[in-house]
Formats: C-alpha cells, structure tokens, sequence
C-alpha cells in the first residue's frame, strides 16, 4: 500500500500542473465538473470566496488525477474526497486532514432489478455483481463478510464507469453512486419501484463519504484561508439545495456539455447524501467519529491499512464549529 501511494504521488506530478493557476489556491474537485460539486461553484460563481478572504480557483479532476494525490504532494490546497481516502493517505504518511465533511451515508449503493429474485446481500450466493475496484469495492465486500458469504460463492466482475454492463445482464447487481449512474438508470426509464437496494448502512458499514480536505501544513500555515475555504463552500451548498434549478444552471455554464435537467437531479441526490445523520440536527458539515471508526475498520479487514490510525488527527471540527450557524443548516425533505 505505501508503495502504490508513492507511486500514485509521482506519477500525478505531471498531471497536477495542469492545475497551475493565477489563483492563490486551488480546490481540486473529485471528478469533472458537475452537480456532484454544485456548492463550490456556487460559491465561486457568487463570490463568497472571496467574500470570506480567500482566491480560489476550482479544478476538475479524473481517473488519472487524484485529489488525495495532488493534495499530498502540494499541487492542491483543497480537496474533495472521503474519509477511507484520508485514512489510507494517513496510514501511509500523508498528512491529510477532513476539515468539512458533507455526506453522512455512503455515496454508493448497489442495485438489481426486482425480476432478479435478489432481495439482500443473503441472496448473493451464486450470483454476480459489478464493483469499482482500487478500495470501492471493499464495503460491498464487507457486507457479503457479516452475511457470512464467502466472496468465492460469488461472481465479482470489474465494472466500467457506465452502466452499459449492467443494463446488457453481464451481472446482476450494480454498484453506482446515488448521484450519477443511479441517475442515469432512472433515465433509461428504470422505475425506482423495479429495483432492489441493498444498502450498506442497513448493516452499520457504510462508507461515509464526502468532504473538504487539506494538510496539516495548510492548517498551520493559513488557517484563514481553511476558514474562508470551509464557510463559502457551506454557503454555496445551502444555496444549490435551496434552489436546484438555478444551481444547474451555474454548473452548465461552468460545463456546457451537461444538460441542466441532468444536473438538476444531480444535485437533489446530493442532497439525498446529506440529508441523514447529523445534518438533519443543524449540523451540516460536521464529522463523526464513530462514522470514521466504522470506515476504518473495514480498511483493516480488507488489509488495505496495516494498522490503526489516530483517527481524531485525521478530520477536524474546529473550523465548521467557527463556521456561521446559518450555514449549518441546509433544505431536507421531510
């Protein structure tokens, strides 16, 4: 594992200068742009950035361009990730911190179509599924563990990142994330009503997923500007929330190839990533961690992490305890 990291780390130098910029610092992005980071461009698009004293520029990233990575070698101040990315960064020296953390459920969860006869993971033996590999497929892994299903009883294919696999029978249960394939199977004209969820919070293992990152170097060195990094950011996804429509439009501007409807129902599944936990209490972009300690765990037992890390050096509350309280609270259903 510390190896790979190493490895990663030197191979994204050449990549990371892609994100050379006038700007004072960079917040890299976990993906393209999209709904997935309507906040952050709302908040740029509005200027709250610099309203909170902060020149920021937002760059996209890819399956080649890790923010983790360029974070931990220095090309990015920011970025967005989730907490299993922190802790194996940590178990190998990277000194990476979650200073705002936004879901508070896994990102994914994994479906089949209710004409399967697959009800649960204690259906799995004998059958197939589609999972991203490289540390995503491990909380898949974990529940066919507590169901007491050996994962050779299984069949586990490398899905692509589409839903083409799925859609053609290749396996009968896909992993996607909540706010783009999910998505794109609901276009295909999949009814909600015809799948089946199995969904790792249901047995306590849930990834949670989510947030704004930096170094500790970065919080010693400009704690102002983590401060303005973390309100604006708080800001902007109350505000793409609150109004999804226009927040699409933002993000279309931002990237013309989307469609605004598309992101419309990005965004409002972002939410449904949000929308559980803490934040349904006004604590919106808080970390918990008994959430941390469950993802941990499924990091030693899948072996990707020799050991335990110091969890409490590995997120912060301090700068989302001196955020504004109206921005701790964002739109839920319900």
């Amino acid at each position: 594992m510390k190896k790979s990291l190493t490895t990663l780390i030197a191979g994204a130098a050449l990549a990371a200068a892609f994100a050379t910029s006038a700007a004072a610092e960079t917040l890299r992005l976990e993906w393209i742009i999209q709904g997935q980071f309507a906040g952050p461009l709302m908040a740029l698009e509005n200027g709250w950035y610099k309203e909170a004293g902060v020149d920021i520029e937002l760059v996209p990233a890819g399956p080649d361009i890790k923010p983790a990575v360029t974070v931990a070698q220095g090309s990015d101040t920011f970025g967005i990730g989730h907490p299993n990315q922190i802790i194996a960064a940590r178990s190998n020296g990277a000194p990476l911190v979650m200073v705002s953390q936004y879901g508070q459920k896994s990102v994914t969860t994994y479906i089949a179509r209710k004409s399967s006869g697959i009800t649960s993971i204690n259906d799995m033996k004998g059958r197939s599924v589609g999972l991203w590999f490289g540390g995503d497929e491990q909380e898949f892994l974990a529940m066919l563990a507590k169901a007491g299903i050996d994962q050779g009883d299984v069949k586990i294919v490398s899905q692509g990142y589409d839903i083409v696999g799925w859609l053609n029978g290749d396996y009968e249960v896909m992993q996607v994330t909540l706010y783009n394939e999910l998505q794109q199977v609901y276009a295909q004209g999949i009814k909600k009503e015809d799948l089946v969820f199995i969904d790792a919070s249901e047995q306590d293992l849930a990834m949670v997923s989510t947030g704004l990152f930096t170094t500790e170097a970065v919080i010693t060195e400009k704690p102002e500007a983590v401060q303005a990094v973390v309100d604006a950011t708080l800001r902007g996804w109350q505000a793409a929330l609150a109004d999804p429509q226009k927040a699409a439009e933002v993000v279309v501007k931002y990237n013309s190839e989307l469609k605004v409807e598309e992101q419309v129902a990005q965004i409002k599944a972002m939410g449904e990533l949000f929308c559980t936990g803490p934040t349904l209490k006004g604590e919106f972009g808080i970390s918990v961690l008994k959430d941390w300690e469950t993802v941990q765990q499924i990091l030693l037992d899948a072996k990707l992490i020799d050991a335990p890390i110091d969890l409490t050096k590995a997120f912060t509350n301090a700068f989302w305890q001196k955020a504004p309280a109206a921005y701790k609270t964002i739109p839920c259903a319900g």
